[in-house]
């Protein structure tokens, strides 16, 4: 069931959540509680019918469910909804308002603090509770460091890195209200949309997969880290790297596994030629079973292995896919 709410009417100083990544709850949740404060989710969209994961909000942690709706918002125009939550921030007064570190997420809360002028905080990947205040930490300096913050304007503002947390639900459904906007507030957008084109390349799943294939220096060369795609395709994998051979062009960003990358739990992580940079290890420790592919046995990456194979990536890689073809 779905109330409609005034803005005017909506309960004022709680932690609000910007979309439908139900995972930026998870570490969300155990601080509205210590704080006695609502965790709100806010989704966007022309309808209660295409808002995306409906079912899956509805199991979700969140303690209620602020639904915006307008036949303005059914394509994402990011001046158009920040002025919609800028409007929200200025009647409800939240304590702290938390997006994901996606395209939409890194699109509108740039936009929000700097209207507001407020802090932001980009990329968290821990939070945690210290005298009431809240402490967002995310890497720096090259990721060699991983700093503390806590922000000294209000609404806290931050983004928070996807795959960096588990998603978790609750038996308990969120209450669900529709949010009436003053009659007076301009649903104009400066982007005016031509022609809309859907996106056709396949995405990599890295944060669900249940298996993982992920590849550093030690392929050597991109024709070799290639071969990665041969093996993920026979073993139903994704295919991961490292931050170094992301820079070299061997592979997209997108497939970064690490602190500023992907963070994966697969039942299966199978890495060849990787070192165990901490900036990489950060974004898979939480495998079930690691294998690591290197030629060397004291690489810290082959150290925190359940399994190890001590030889040429390259070699063995090759092997393995031949032997998988004809088993």
């Amino acid at each position: 069931m779905i109330n409609k709410i005034r803005l005017e009417e909506l309960s004022k100083n709680e932690i609000l959540a910007f979309g439908e990544k139900l995972e930026i709850l998870t570490p969300l949740k155990p601080i509205t509680q210590k704080l006695g404060k609502k965790l709100i989710l806010v989704c966007l969209s022309d309808s209660v019918e295409n808002i995306k994961n409906l079912e899956e909000i509805k199991k979700s942690i969140a303690d209620e469910v602020w639904l915006i709706l307008h036949p303005e918002l059914y394509f994402f125009r990011d001046d158009l909804y920040a002025n919609v939550l800028i409007e929200l921030i200025k009647i409800t007064q939240p304590l702290g308002f938390f997006f994901p570190a996606n395209s939409i997420g890194t699109s509108l809360a740039p936009r929000i603090a700097g209207t507001l002028n407020l802090g932001l905080c980009a990329h968290v990947n821990h939070l945690e509770l210290k005298n009431n205040k809240i402490i967002m930490a995310r890497p720096t300096f090259g990721e060699n460091i991983i700093a503390q913050l806590k922000s000294t304007t209000h609404p806290i503002m931050a983004t928070i890195s996807l795959g960096a947390f588990s998603i978790k639900k609750s038996e308990k459904e969120p209450k669900f209200k529709e949010v009436i906007f003053p009659e007076d507030f301009s649903w104009k957008s400066s982007i005016n949309l031509k022609k809309f084109k859907p996106f056709k390349k396949k995405r990599p799943k890295l944060s669900s997969a249940k298996i993982v294939v992920a590849g550093g220096r030690g392929l050597k060369n991109k024709n070799n880290f290639q071969k990665l795609f041969e093996l993920a395709e026979i073993l139903g994998a994704e295919v991961g790297g490292t931050r170094p051979v992301c820079y070299e062009g061997w592979i997209e960003e997108e497939r970064m596994i690490g602190i500023s990358g992907v963070t994966v739990r697969p039942k299966i992580y199978i890495g060849f030629g990787i070192s165990g940079a901490i900036q990489h290890t950060e974004g898979m420790k939480d495998s079930e079973f690691i294998i690591a592919i290197n030629t060397d046995k004291n690489a810290p990456f082959v150290k925190m292995a359940n399994l190890a194979l001590i030889g040429d990536a390259e070699t063995i890689l090759k092997i393995l896919i031949e032997k998988l073809k004809t088993s």
